[in-house]
C-alpha cells in the first residue's frame, strides 16, 4: 500500500526515526537511495532505537545493524525489513503492506476486575468470579537444573492454592514448564499450551498424566465459558515462546511474560487492562561468557536492563494499559559456585518499572512472590517484605540447608560417550536449520571431575561432522565447557540448551563476537533441527490450503512472502477459516499473485 512518510525537509537530519501507523521506522539514505527500514529487531521486537554512524543498535540484546542494508553485523542472516521510498512532488512515499484489521471480539457488561496473586517468578494466580486460574506454575522445587529458586520466596504451596479450573503454560522452559510443580496437581485440571512443534508440550504433559490438554492454534480464541476467553499468540521473535491474552468478562489480561512482543497484536487487541511483563534480563549472557572483559560485561548488562525498561515504556504509550505487573524475574542463584555472578550482576527490580513509569497514567503493581492485589477495590495483601528501597533479586543467599534439601535436583549420573556426543549432532544433518549455521566450528568440552569429553562439532552448510579432538579447523568458533550430567540429562531427554545456559552451568567463549543465529536456534530447539521433523510437517501446499495449516508448518521464510504479499495472517484469527485462494482474494490479490505467492511458498517449503 501506498503511504505517506512526510515532506522531503525529512530528508535534511538522516538517518531518523519515525512513527508510521504507531509502528517504529528508520527513515536513512545510503549513496544511490532513500530506505525506509522498520526498526522492530528481529530478535524480541524490542525497538533499534540506537542510531551511530557505524551501526544502529537494539538495547536489549545488543544486536547491531549496518545502517546501509539493515542487515545484521553480529548476528549474520538477520536483518531490518527494508522498504523502497519514492519522491512525488515533494513528498516521500513507501510502499508498505497493509495491515490486517482483525480486531478480537470484546464481551459487553460491566468490568469485574479480578484478583491477582503472584505465586512465583512466573505464576500468576487468577481469581475472577466463581473462577481461579494459573499461570506458567514453577511454585515448588527449584528450576533449570536446579540452579534457579523462586525469590523472594512466597510460601505458597500447591496444596495451598484454591480448586484451580484451568492451567496455561506459555512455554518448555522449566521455570514454565515446571514438572516437578505439576505433578503435584490433579492430573484432570484443564492445562492449555501452545500448539508448537507436532504438539510437543502436549505430548510432554500426557507423559506426566495429565489427560485434559488443549492445544492452542496461534490467534484461535478458546472459549473457557460464556465469559471467558484465552487466546494463545506467537512472541513473533526467532524464539519458541508465546503469549497470552485472557478476556475476563469486559476485563482483559496481556501476559508477555518474557517472549518479547509481537507488533502484529497492536491490530489485533485495541482495549487491555492489565499488561503482565518481563521487568529484566534472565540470561546468563554476558556473565558466563570470557571473551569480554569485566567492564564490558558490566557496561552491557546495565545497557540491557536499560533496554528492558524502555521496551516496557515504549508499550505502555502503544497499548495504553491501566495496570501494569512487572513480574517473571523473581529467580536467583542460590548455590556457592553461582555466587560470583549475583555479586557482578544488576538487575532491575519492579521498582525500576514504577520510576520508569511515573510520568504515565498507569498502575504498576508492585508486588513480589506470595503477595495479593484484588482490582475491585484496589487494595494489596502484602507479606512485610517491601523492598521498594532495595532490590532484594541482588541479594546473595547464604542457607546451607536449602542449598542441601536442592542438592537431589542438580544431575550426578552420568555415563555419556563421545559416541553419544556424536550422534547427537550428526542427527541434524541436512536440516534447514543445520543449513542456516553456515560454515561454523562448534567447540563443546564436556566436564565431569577429572574425565573430559573434548568435541569439534563441524558445520559446513548443512553437512555435519563430530571430531574427538582438542582443534578446530577454523578460526570462527564457538567454545562450550558444560557439566556432563546436565549435558547428558538434554541430549538422552531431547530438551533444549536454553536451561544450561541461563543456569549459568556453562563456561563460553567465542572468537569472532559474532552471533550465529542457525546455531542458538539449533540449540534453543534441537528437535526442530532434525530432518524427522521437518518431514514430519510437511503438508501439500495449494489455494485450497488452509492459510493457518501453512504458517503452522511453514518456517520464517514463510512468513516473509505472506507479508510481502500483503498477507499479515500470523496471529490472525480469521487464518484457521480461509484457505488460500480465499485470503488473497480477500486481501486483493489477482489470480496471477495468488499462484505466485504459492509458487514461492513451495520453493521455500522444497528447498531444503
Amino acid at each position: 500500500m501506498k503511504t505517506k512518510i512526510g515532506n522531503t525537509s525529512l530528508l535534511e537530519n538522516l538517518p531518523m526515526k519515525i512513527t508510521i501507523d504507531d509502528d517504529p521506522y528508520i527513515l536513512s539514505q545510503t549513496d544511490n537511495e532513500i530506505i525506509l527500514f522498520s526498526a522492530i529487531c528481529p530478535h524480541q521486537h524490542n525497538v533499534v532505537s540506537e542510531l551511530e554512524t557505524d551501526c544502529w543498535k537494539c538495547p536489549s540484546h545488543e544486536w547491531t545493524f549496518d545502517p546501509k542494508s539493515g542487515c545484521s553485523i553480529n548476528t549474520p542472516n538477520e536483518s531490518l525489513t527494508k522498504f523502497p521510498v519514492l519522491i512525488e512532488d515533494g513528498v516521500l512515499f513507501a510502499d508498505i503492506p497493509e495491515k490486517m484489521k482483525q480486531n478480537i471480539k470484546n464481551f459487553s457488561g460491566e468490568k469485574i476486575l479480578p484478583k491477582i496473586t503472584l505465586v512465583g517468578n512466573a505464576a500468576i494466580l487468577v481469581q475472577w468470579e466463581s473462577y481461579n486460574f494459573l499461570f506458567d506454575p514453577w511454585i515448588e522445587g527449584p528450576a533449570v537444573f536446579g540452579s534457579w529458586i523462586t525469590y523472594p520466596p512466597s510460601n505458597i504451596r500447591v496444596k495451598d492454592l484454591p480448586k484451580i479450573h484451568g492451567i496455561f503454560i506459555s512455554h518448555e522452559h522449566s521455570d514454565h514448564f515446571h514438572e516437578f510443580t505439576l505433578k503435584k496437581f490433579d492430573k484432570h485440571i484443564p492445562i492449555f499450551v501452545p500448539d508448537f512443534d507436532n504438539k510437543r508440550l502436549e505430548f510432554r504433559l500426557k507423559k506426566l498424566g495429565f489427560s485434559n490438554i488443549t492445544s492452542l492454534k496461534s490467534g484461535i480464541g478458546f472459549q473457557l465459558s460464556d465469559k471467558v476467553r484465552i487466546t494463545s499468540f506467537s512472541s513473533g521473535s526467532v524464539w519458541n515462546d508465546s503469549i497470552f491474552f485472557m478476556q475476563l468478562g469486559n476485563f482483559s489480561i496481556l501476559n508477555i511474560n518474557d517472549a518479547g512482543f509481537n507488533w502484529s497484536l497492536k491490530t489485533v487487541i485495541k482495549d487491555i487492562d492489565l499488561l503482565c511483563i518481563q521487568f529484566s534480563p534472565a540470561s546468563g549472557y554476558p556473565a558466563t561468557w570470557n571473551h569480554m572483559s569485566e567492564k564490558s560485561k558490566l557496561d552491557l548488562m546495565h545497557k540491557r536492563n536499560d533496554g528492558m525498561l524502555h521496551m516496557i515504556k515504549g508499550l505502555v504509550e502503544i497499548l495504553n494499559p491501566k495496570f501494569i505487573l512487572p513480574f517473571a524475574n523473581f529467580n536467583q542463584l542460590y548455590l556457592p559456585e553461582h555466587r560470583k555472578f549475583v555479586e557482578i550482576q544488576p538487575r532491575n527490580s519492579p521498582q525500576s518499572v514504577v520510576d520508569t513509569l511515573e510520568e504515565f497514567d498507569v498502575n504498576v503493581l508492585n508486588i513480589i512472590p506470595g503477595e495479593s492485589w484484588d482490582g475491585k477495590n484496589n487494595s494489596f495483601q502484602r507479606t512485610g517484605k517491601m523492598y521498594q528501597n532495595t532490590n532484594l533479586l541482588e541479594t546473595v543467599i547464604e542457607d546451607k540447608e536449602l542449598i542441601d534439601k536442592n542438592k537431589k535436583f542438580v544431575p550426578k549420573d552420568f555415563d555419556l560417550t563421545f559416541n553419544d556426543i556424536k550422534n547427537y549432532f550428526e542427527d541434524f544433518h541436512d536440516s534447514e536449520i543445520s543449513k542456516e549455521i553456515g560454515d561454523y566450528d562448534f567447540i563443546l568440552e564436556i566436564v565431569n571431575g577429572h574425565e573430559i569429553i573434548h568435541s569439534v562439532i563441524k558445520f559446513s552448510n548443512g553437512k555435519i561432522s563430530c571430531e574427538n579432538t582438542n582443534s578446530s579447523s577454523k578460526n570462527t568458533y564457538m567454545y562450550m565447557k558444560c557439566p556432563g550430567p546436565i549435558v547428558q540429562e538434554i541430549i538422552k531427554n531431547d530438551l533444549s540448551w536454553d536451561e544450561i545456559q541461563s543456569g549459568y552451568w556453562c563456561e563460553f567463549d567465542r572468537n569472532p563476537d559474532v552471533y550465529n543465529i542457525g546455531l542458538w536456534k539449533l540449540l534453543h530447539a534441537p528437535w526442530r533441527a532434525r530432518l524427522s521433523f521437518q518431514k514430519s510437517k510437511s503438508i501439500q501446499i495449494s489455494d485450497k490450503t488452509s492459510i493457518a495449516d501453512i504458517i503452522e508448518n511453514g518456517n520464517k521464510e514463510t512468513i516473509k512472502i505472506l507479508e510481502k504479499f500483503g498477507l499479515y495472517c500470523a496471529g490472525c484469527e480469521a487464518s484457521i477459516g480461509e484457505n488460500m485462494k480465499d485470503g488473497c482474494s480477500i486481501h486483493g490479490l489477482t489470480d496471477d499473485e495468488t499462484h505466485k505467492l504459492i509458487s514461492e511458498i513451495k520453493k521455500t517449503s522444497t528447498k531444503n
